[in-house]
């Protein structure tokens, strides 16, 4: 935390970090030098929950129906029907939208795309599908629900339309390697790397997703350090069962600096009103808590790191009974496992103080509070970073975009959010859990390092580790929150090399 003059690079790592007197030392006639004008110098942000694919996809693959800006669902169909003009009949249509936006109905998709199979999506949790498209996933009045998720039905039991955790079921022929690849080079490219994003934690989509990462790592064309977790059946987007992935051998850790096996990821419950809370049906519940338990064990004895998302309270007692057993078992004191999203809502320290015994990490997405419209009652806490930060957890920085949001993707988004606690209505969400921007800083650099086991190479300015640095415009810690996204990217060096470079950016050099 401490600030310092300068730093010095020799290859891909840092050597030396200290006042300009003393870093003067390592200057040599074929040194390149620059001044950074006063500019801040940051460790590269980490990313440490994200859906690369899924926002590759978005931005090169699907069609876009975001509102805003479209601001009905009457613009939403016009966008369909020019696509449905530009394809021939059975073509796919599947289109990307965000939280809570308007959406026309089946009924209307079907009168512009009565040949064309077309899905909306809202978020990952959420779509709305047309005639077509249910009929050429067999989805029918018969059809079963998938564990842990819905198809919304009318009164005689034939599908609305609307798939609610069940996006799985349908039956959307899978992209070309190619152009999968493509999308999701550019795509860490132009939004990862130019906003000093240089690792990102992936959860792959489709089996295409990783050879698309294997490929650009085996061309050294990866634009960013790339975490791979590997989703386990049921959930969204499965890349495997888990006996089959435990079968293989492979655990956390394989791999290089670029390109590094990560995590199993577990889907408890779903979100919304899939978000398993006590009192509850249980409906969200993608498991038994039997089913839970071992997979947990399975995972955890195997010696992988493992994210279990579980929103809903209950859901998350689940997650931390099953973490609770598996230790119990088989006792291991640098696992790091973790819950993805505890801390959207605090609902009891109880659990809290269960978290901290376990050793879990809790990580909540701060940048979710965006979509809040209301402020919640003064009892309930909503994203609580100041309490988790206070009990001493190393909340790992996130946005966990998946197309919804990409503006999210960028950490100064996080950084507004978690400073002034300001939703996009307006409301102020919970302000006494608002934290510092030093604080969000280390979330998205020391604590997504070590929440990802990369704490000895990254995170951190200091001799050995990796130079992956990010220059920013401005300062954050002096600027005004309100004004947080608008400090740019001037530079992005990953390994002692300049990657990004802002156009107009100027640094003197020389030496």
């Amino acid at each position: 935390d401490r600030v310092t003059d300068a730093l010095a690079v020799r290859g891909e790592r840092i050597v030396a970090v200290g006042a300009e007197g003393e870093i003067g030392r390592w200057i040599g006639p074929d040194t390149r030098v620059l001044d950074l004008g006063g500019r801040p110098l940051l460790p590269g942000f980490i990313d440490a929950h994200q859906h690369v694919e899924h926002t590759a996809r978005f931005l090169h693959l699907l069609l876009d129906v975001h509102a805003p800006p479209l601001t009905s669902s009457a613009e939403v169909l016009e966008r369909v029907a020019q696509r449905v003009a530009e394809l021939p009949p059975g073509s796919w249509i599947v289109g990307q939208g965000t939280y809570g936006q308007p959406m026309p109905t089946r009924e209307a998709l079907d009168e512009v795309a009565p040949d064309h199979p077309v899905v909306l999506r809202w978020s990952m949790h959420l779509q709305v599908a047309n005639s077509k498209a249910l009929e050429l996933s067999d989805l029918g009045p018969y059809a079963p629900d998938p564990p842990g998720g819905r198809l919304d039905r009318d009164t005689d039991g034939n599908p609305t339309g609307i798939f609610i955790e069940a996006f799985d079921l349908l039956a959307i022929p899978p992209y070309p390697d190619n152009e999968v690849r493509d999308a999701i080079r550019r795509t860490l490219t132009d939004v990862y790397l130019k906003q000093g994003v240089t690792t990102v934690y992936e959860l792959p989509a489709t089996a295409g997703g990783v050879r698309a990462y294997q490929e650009l790592h085996r061309r050294g064309e990866l634009p960013v350090r790339v975490r791979l977790n590997f989703t386990i059946s049921p959930g969204h987007q499965p890349l495997a069962d888990l006996p089959d992935l435990l079968a293989l051998g492979v655990r956390t850790g394989l791999g290089d600096d670029w390109l590094k096996v990560g995590a199993i990821k577990l889907f408890v419950d779903g979100a919304g009103e899939a978000a398993a809370m006590t009192g509850g049906d249980d409906f969200g519940l993608t498991r038994s808590p039997e089913r839970l338990r071992q997979e947990v064990l399975d995972a955890h004895s195997a010696g992988w790191q493992l994210w279990l998302h579980a929103i809903g309270d209950h859901a998350q007692e689940l997650a931390l009974d099953a973490y609770e057993a598996a230790l119990r078992a088989v006792p291991r004191d640098d696992h790091r496992h973790r819950i993805e999203h505890f801390g959207n809502a605090l609902y009891d320290m109880e659990s809290v103080a269960r978290l901290k015994r376990l050793g879990i990490i809790p990580v909540p997405t701060v940048a979710f509070l965006w979509s809040n419209r209301v402020a919640p009652p003064p009892e309930e806490r909503r994203y609580a970073l100041a309490t988790l930060l206070g009990e001493g957890f190393k909340l790992p920085g996130n946005a966990d975009s998946a197309g919804t949001q990409t503006f999210s993707i960028n950490p100064m988004f996080s950084l507004t959010r978690a400073v002034t606690r300001a939703s996009r209505s307006g409301a102020v969400i919970s302000p006494e859990e608002a934290i510092s921007p030093i604080d969000l800083i280390r979330m998205h650099t020391a604590h997504a390092a070590y929440a990802g086991f990369e704490d000895g190479a990254l995170g951190t300015l200091e001799p050995g580790k990796l130079a992956d640095l990010v220059v920013l415009s401005e300062d954050p810690l002096t600027a005004d929150p309100e004004r947080f996204m608008e400090i740019q990217v001037d530079m992005t060096v990953i390994g002692g090399q300049i990657r990004y470079r802002r156009p107009g950016a100027e640094f003197e050099s020389g030496g």
